[in-house]
């Protein structure tokens, strides 16, 4: 890690179990980018199991609002209503791009944007704080680690009116189920992940972090090795038999560390 960069940025998206012995690709993705040293953007994205091209869907949307938000002009406020409107209108206009090309990753005609189907998490932040922008299932949780008290703010997931559904930036009128959850305390820590990882990472209900079982453990184990060792580490446990017992889905999940100059 550059010592100027406060920010030790990483992640993993592996193929789950169910995916891995029927050959289908992860459908799971993530993409960051650090901005002037100081601000973290960031984004997982989970494509729909049903959805034949998701896994192109999901990069390409982390992808693309990843670099829109990092492109921006430099401001000396954090302006989450400007940021959900800019990512509104990144998500729009890769959505167009993947119909207008989508002629070339299909032998059978032409894709609908539902082939492309996959929900999304962001966070943009700084020393300062920061917030994050949310559609569908996956979380993310910001906290400060080692504290005792150790309360984090959660960006849960949201699901339709049945549990196994939730919502997707395909969908007509995906904005409107566009949640932002601001946080403003000077939080070190900040994990997205998708819901292949909430049933280790999270709490039932995911009302905040399993720090005991899992978060205090894996944010110890990255905050201490180098980048190439946390990520290992982090896909082998994700990859662990007793993982397997408790979900078959891809797994990601992106983490942003701050350290102190």
């Amino acid at each position: 890690m550059d010592s100027a960069n406060i920010w030790k940025v990483g992640g993993v998206s592996i193929t789950g179990f169910s995916h891995y012995e029927e050959s289908i690709p992860c459908q799971d993705a993530h993409a960051f980018k650090i901005k002037d040293q100081s601000r973290i953007i960031a984004a997982v994205a989970d494509g729909a199991g049903s959805a034949r091209l998701s896994h192109i869907g999901a990069q390409a949307f982390a992808d693309a609002v990843v670099g829109h938000i990092f492109n921006l002009p430099p401001s000396n406020t954090f302006d989450r209503e400007l940021i959900a409107s800019e990512i509104v209108s990144s998500v729009n206009e890769i959505r167009e791009q993947l119909i207008r090309h989508g002629d070339d990753l299909l032998d059978d005609g032409a894709p609908y944007i539902g082939d492309f189907a996959a929900t999304l998490v962001v966070v943009v932040a700084d020393p300062d704080g920061g917030a994050f922008f949310h559609v569908g299932d996956g979380a993310g949780a910001a906290f400060t680690h080692g504290r005792e008290d150790q309360e984090a703010t959660v960006s849960k997931p949201q699901n339709g009116e049945y549990a196994n559904e939730t919502y997707f930036v395909t969908m007509d009128g995906w904005e409107k189920y566009l949640r932002v959850t601001p946080f403003i305390d000077n939080h070190d820590t900040i994990l997205l992940m998708s819901d292949g990882v909430t049933p280790m990472a999270m709490s039932q209900g995911c009302s905040s972090p399993a720090f005991k079982l899992f978060v205090n453990p894996v944010v110890k184990f990255l905050r201490d090795n180098d980048d190439a060792k946390g990520e290992t580490g982090l896909i082998n446990t994700l990859s662990g038999e007793n993982v397997r017992k408790i979900t078959g889905d891809d797994k990601t999940l992106l983490w942003a560390i701050r350290f102190q100059n």
